[in-house]
């Protein structure tokens, strides 16, 4: 969101417990190919809450991961890396009608009633989307900010590991941009829900732009450790027995959904606030009838089937690679989706549904 991109470059994205990278290039057919495709995982402690605490070990990570790629061959060192979702700030604002010269101002002093820090203490960033109903009408603007601290700690960490960092994006942008269709439908409002290793995203898109975010204290990872407890294994078979039973009755012996019930209990009422908060704060937004899981955490069984049973909404689990198709990729996609925010950053300046950056 705040540089302008070079025209090659990957996708990063950088989580508390693991890192990913994704690059494309076009093709003479005007197709999009794969060129490479890493991940690595972290050690705890080495990024908190989207805070670098270890710089040395992310930095030998990233290095690593550049040097032996799961899939193919990196070729270039500039990056589009992901920002913190917790860590960051992203919603639709309005400002008074008004000449473009005067906006950025205006913007900057919207921004200071909407966010918990200095607004001198960051990094942001606008741009107007939509259509004014009128010429008196208030202008809508779409607006990011991130602490500059957390910004200037990532640019560290990449110089050091030897890429150059030339755009960085809160990430329910790129999420955004690989879950949804190039030409998404403008009179319909979907909700994202990005359950990743220590926390879920909840992103509402409407009007063709993201509308809001909420950070939700639900982890795919403490599903996994509560799932381990219980049943006394190690964290690897929990993993495991999450995925393949999951809310499955006939398997396990329903032993994951007496586990999991409490947890997506806990998410469906999440789902139920946000649904209503938007209704009641976005006056001119659509109806939301549609749910769109991605992330490690979205991979067990029949999670998509009971939250539509509880919401009463249309869920799926989303395809990162759906504007990418009939271009082949070597996961499968219960490894895919984890690479949404990766697909999305390394899709940034090709062209795909750039109306969400």
């Amino acid at each position: 969101m705040f540089l302008q991109p070079h025209q090659e470059h990957l996708g990063l994205d950088i989580s508390d417990r693991s890192i990913k990278a994704v690059q494309f290039k076009p093709t003479l057919a005007g197709k999009l190919e794969l060129v490479g495709l890493a991940s690595a995982d972290l050690a705890a402690g080495v990024i908190i809450d989207g805070e670098i605490k270890q710089v040395e070990p992310l930095v030998r990570a990233i290095t690593e991961m550049m040097i032996k790629p799961n899939f193919g061959k990196f070729n270039t060192s500039y990056v589009v890396a992901s920002l913190p979702e917790g860590k960051t700030f992203i919603k639709v604002i309005d400002i008074p009608p008004m000449s473009t010269d005067e906006i950025p101002q205006a913007v900057k002093w919207e921004a200071e009633h909407h966010i918990p820090i200095p607004i001198d203490e960051t990094y942001w960033d606008w741009q107007q989307v939509g259509h004014q109903a009128s010429n008196n009408a208030r202008l809508p603007i779409l607006l990011g900010v991130v602490p500059r601290a957390i910004v200037d700690s990532y640019n560290t960490a990449l110089s050091q590991a030897r890429l150059v960092p030339i755009a960085m994006e809160i990430e329910a942008v790129p999420i955004a941009r690989s879950l949804l269709p190039a030409e998404p439908n403008p009179d319909e409002a979907v909700m994202i829900i990005d359950i990743g290793a220590t926390q879920t995203s909840l992103v509402v898109v409407d009007h063709g732009t993201i509308q809001f975010t909420v950070s939700l204290p639900i982890s795919g990872r403490k599903i996994t450790e509560t799932i381990a407890t219980t049943l006394n294994l190690n964290e690897s078979q929990a993993e495991k027995a999450k995925i393949v039973c999951g809310l499955d009755p006939k398997k396990c012996h329903d032993a994951m959904g007496q586990i999991l019930y409490k947890v997506m209990d806990e998410l469906v009422r999440r789902i139920g606030e946000a649904v209503i908060f938007y209704r009641e704060h976005f006056p001119t937004g659509h109806q939301l009838n549609q749910v769109i899981l991605c992330g490690g955490g979205a991979n067990f069984k029949f999670i998509d089937q009971h939250l539509a049973d509880k919401l009463h909404l249309k869920v799926s689990r989303g395809n990162p690679w759906r504007n990418l198709e009939p271009s082949p990729t070597p996961l499968k996609p219960s490894e895919l989706i984890g690479y949404t925010t990766a697909i999305g950053l390394a899709l940034r300046k090709v062209g795909i549904n750039n109306n969400h950056d």
